[in-house]
Order: C-alpha cells, then sequence, then structure tokens
C-alpha cells in the first residue's frame, strides 16, 4: 500500500472520534440541533466550514484542469472567486435578523415567512426545494466522482471506479449521520486546515519544480498559444456572465443558508466570512498557476482534465521522497475538500427533502432523516458510475439552475410588495427558457450564459406579472 493511500485511510479513521464527539455534544434530538448545531458555531469553526463547503474537491480539480485547457484565458476564474467573496453581502445582512428571530433551520423557511397566507406561497416554496435539491443532487454527485477518480489513478486502477465511488459515499453517510451540522462543521475544520496545508504545498511545487514564473509562461505560451490572444467578444461575454452567476448563484447554496442561520451570532458572521473569503481568493490563485504549471510538465498530452491535477501529483511525488510527501499531503487536501463539501451537501439535502416539501414547519423526530439520507446517497452513488461529464460542466449547470432561485430570495427580500404569484411565475419562465437551451444543446446565446439568459427572463416575468397585478388592483374601486 502506499504512503498517500495509507495517509487518506489513516485520514478518514481520524474523523471517526471527531464525529463521536461531536455526537456527545448534542443536547437535544431536535433538527435545530442536527442541521444547525444548536445555531453555536463560533468564529473559527465556521469560516473555516465555509471555506471548506465552498472550495470542494470539484473546485480543486476542475479549476486546475480548466486551467490547463484554457491557459491564460481561465484567468477569468478570479473574477469568479472576487463574485463568491462578496456575493453574501446582497442577502445575508436582510436575512440573517429574520432568520435568528424566526428560528429558520432551511431555505424553506424564508418562503413560509416571507409569503405567509399567500395562495401561491406552496407551490413557490416546493419549486425552489425541488431546484436545491437537483443542484445538491448535482453538487453531490460531482464529489463522487472527483473521489472515484482520484482512487483510479492514485491505485493504478487497482480500486475500480465502480467500487471507490459507492465506498466513498459509505463513508460520507456514516459521517453525516453519527453527529449532524456539528459533526460536519468539526470536520470541516480538520478538512479545512488540511485543504490550506496542502496549498501551501501547492505553492512549493510551483515555485520550485515548475522553474519558475518564466518556465510557466513559456509552458503556457507554448502549448496554448491561442490564450495569449485577446480573446473576442463572445469570449469576454462568457467570462463577465460567468461571473455575474458564480456569484448571484453561492450565495443561495442552501448549506450556505444554513451556514449563515447557524452562526453564533451577527459579528461572528461578518468575520467568518471575510476570513473564508480571503481562503477562498488565495486557493483560487494557486489552482490557476497549478494548472498552467502543468502544461510544462505534460504537454498537450491526451489527458482527462478531471485527472490533470492527480496526475501532475503522482509526477511530482515520483521526483524525490520530500516531493512525495508534499504531494501526499495535497492529494489529502483534494480529499479533504471533496469529504468537507459532500457531507454538507449530503446534510442540507436531507433537511430541505424532510421539512421543505411539506406544508407544516412543525420539526419532528430524526429517524426518517435518515431513512432519506441512506435512499439519496444510494442513488447519488449509482448515478455517479456514469463518467462522461467532466466536473467543470457538472459546476456549470448546477449554477444555472441555482441562479434562478436567487429572486426568491434577494427580490423578495428588499422588494416587500412582490407577491410569491409573481415569483413562482418567473422562476416557471426561468426554468422552461434554461430547459429549451439544454435540450436544443445551446451553451450560450452571444456569449452570454444559459444561465443568465434564463435569469433574465425569469426577473422579466417577475415584474411584468407584478406590474399587471398592481396596476388591475388599482383599477378596482
Amino acid at each position: 500500500m502506499t504512503l498517500q493511500l495509507t495517509l487518506v485511510i489513516a485520514y478518514f479513521l481520524l474523523l471517526i472520534p471527531v464525529c463521536l464527539k461531536a455526537k456527545k455534544s448534542s443536547t437535544r434530538h431536535t433538527a435545530s440541533d442536527h442541521y444547525l448545531a444548536d445555531r453555536s458555531l463560533g468564529m473559527f469553526v465556521l469560516s473555516l466550514t465555509l471555506f471548506a463547503t465552498i472550495a470542494s474537491g470539484q473546485t480543486l480539480l476542475a479549476n486546475t484542469g480548466q486551467a490547463y485547457l484554457l491557459g491564460y484565458h481561465w484567468i477569468m476564474a478570479m473574477g469568479l472567486w472576487a463574485a463568491i467573496s462578496v456575493s453574501y453581502r446582497w442577502i445575508v445582512p436582510g436575512l440573517r435578523p429574520i432568520a435568528l428571530a424566526n428560528r429558520f433551520v432551511t431555505p424553506g423557511d424564508w418562503i413560509r415567512f416571507r409569503f405567509t397566507a399567500q395562495p401561491w406561497a406552496a407551490p413557490l416554496r416546493q419549486l425552489l426545494t425541488l431546484c436545491f435539491c437537483l443542484c445538491l443532487t448535482n453538487y453531490l454527485f460531482a464529489q463522487l466522482k472527483a473521489a472515484g477518480e482520484i482512487m483510479v489513478v492514485l491505485t493504478d486502477n487497482k480500486l475500480p471506479y465502480g467500487i471507490a465511488v459507492p465506498l466513498f459515499g459509505l463513508i460520507i453517510l456514516l459521517y453525516d449521520s453519527i453527529g449532524g451540522l456539528r459533526a460536519v462543521a468539526w470536520t470541516d475544520v480538520i478538512q479545512g486546515l488540511v485543504t490550506i496545508i496542502g496549498i501551501v504545498s501547492l505553492c512549493y511545487w510551483i515555485t520550485s519544480n515548475s522553474g519558475g514564473l518564466q518556465q510557466i509562461v513559456f509552458g503556457v505560451t507554448e502549448h496554448r498559444p491561442e490564450s495569449a490572444r485577446v480573446p473576442d467578444y463572445t469570449f469576454q461575454a462568457r467570462w463577465f456572465s460567468l461571473m455575474l452567476m458564480g456569484g448571484l448563484a453561492v450565495c443561495v447554496y442552501p448549506q450556505g443558508l444554513q451556514r449563515v442561520f447557524a452562526a453564533s451570532s451577527r459579528r461572528v458572521l461578518y468575520r467568518s466570512l471575510a476570513l473564508s473569503n480571503m481562503f477562498l481568493v488565495i486557493c483560487g490563485v494557486v489552482l490557476i498557476f497549478a494548472g498552467w504549471s502543468s502544461l510544462s510538465l505534460l504537454g498537450s498530452a491526451d489527458i482527462d482534465v478531471d485527472q490533470v491535477l492527480t496526475v501532475v501529483l503522482k509526477e511530482w511525488a515520483g521526483s524525490s521522497a520530500v516531493n512525495y510527501f508534499a504531494a501526499s499531503l495535497v492529494l489529502m487536501a483534494v480529499m479533504a475538500a471533496i469529504m468537507s463539501t459532500a457531507d454538507s451537501v449530503l446534510l442540507s439535502l436531507v433537511s430541505i427533502i424532510k421539512h421543505d416539501f411539506t406544508q407544516t414547519s412543525v420539526r419532528t423526530g430524526l429517524r426518517q432523516d435518515y431513512l432519506i439520507a441512506v435512499v439519496v446517497m444510494t442513488l447519488c452513488s449509482l448515478a455517479a458510475l456514469y463518467r462522461d461529464i467532466t466536473l467543470w460542466h457538472l459546476l456549470e449547470l448546477k449554477l444555472e439552475l441555482l441562479v434562478q432561485c436567487f429572486p426568491g430570495f434577494a427580490l423578495a427580500l428588499h422588494r416587500p410588495s412582490l407577491r410569491a404569484s409573481s415569483v413562482f411565475l418567473g422562476l416557471v419562465t426561468g426554468l422552461v427558457v434554461l430547459s429549451i437551451e439544454l435540450i436544443l444543446g445551446v451553451r450560450s446565446v452571444y456569449g452570454i450564459n444559459n444561465g443568465m439568459v434564463a435569469l433574465a427572463a425569469n426577473v422579466g416575468g417577475i415584474f411584468m406579472h407584478h406590474f399587471a397585478v398592481t396596476f388591475m388592483t388599482k383599477k378596482r374601486p
């Protein structure tokens, strides 16, 4: 057994006592305690769990692969990271006090509160919940796929992809079921620290083994010469729409919203967001340079973009004993990122399936939640056996769907007169437009991402209906 595989197994075993300790620390067997850690997360834990949740294994592998594939053009990812870093400011200042006062546990509680007694409130909540479920399923699918791809490379195909995926799913299910969000947050601290150590190790490889900045520039220019030219209007439009879509979508991540609900205080929340955003931007810079550095090592080799980082680490590990250990740390960081995202996604997915599809907001026992978790993980593990899709394409699909939920939170929060029927009509319009684009195989409209085109239709539908209803109401005697 290799050192890298041994470290991964030891790491998973280390998390078990942490989860058991978290379970013992749970004082109440309630939904609020299980899903929000009884709203007790402090700055250190919250900042690292936010960072670990957003900096997923899919993010690490996909961004490195895209930087390798697109060369200099992938500098646009920094705009995406920057948009994500400020995105929570659009809804957190207004939503946090309401969530605290009304004891929100899931995103659906906001719809219940905001559109109380309105006839279209229940269909709106259920449709938003369906969108969230699809996005989270996509997210979980991607983490399982990323873990499977890593284990295939790590074991030289001795552990088949078809076994690695369900095995990893079983591990995630175990951690989630033991201790809820408290266990997830505590393990996220370990996983966040491991990720940061891995990123530092990756910086060491970039600076000491890739020949320096001059060699990186030479490698990108030689193997991706088209990326050295100024991109055309279509590509620039794609850049801008992707940045905007990422910012608007990420601020309504269900697991992110639940972290907002779980913060122990407003001050802790804002400091945690600032700290996690700093980690996020630094991580983005390192991943871009890692992708560019890979070009000097791999050239234009025919390689799966989702395996670029893993293959590079394997090559790096073979150069010396020190590099072998450093590469092992980076690999552990990737597995930690996958782990931290997958367990928080599963926890959030189960909570909204259980509590947001139903009419009542009364929280019952957790026995059904455990059963839902088993069913969800089984289905996602089976779906993840399909490998013919890249991690970046999965990320795009998730953001395109998730951004359609943005008006239900941001517009409804800042425009008190908005009705549930208007938001519901807009959401249906956006989903129909997005579905048509995907069915027809359209990837963009004049460079503008499908998700932003659908969002424009979504918002347009909301305001057309809102003004029409307002006008008709004023005309009545």
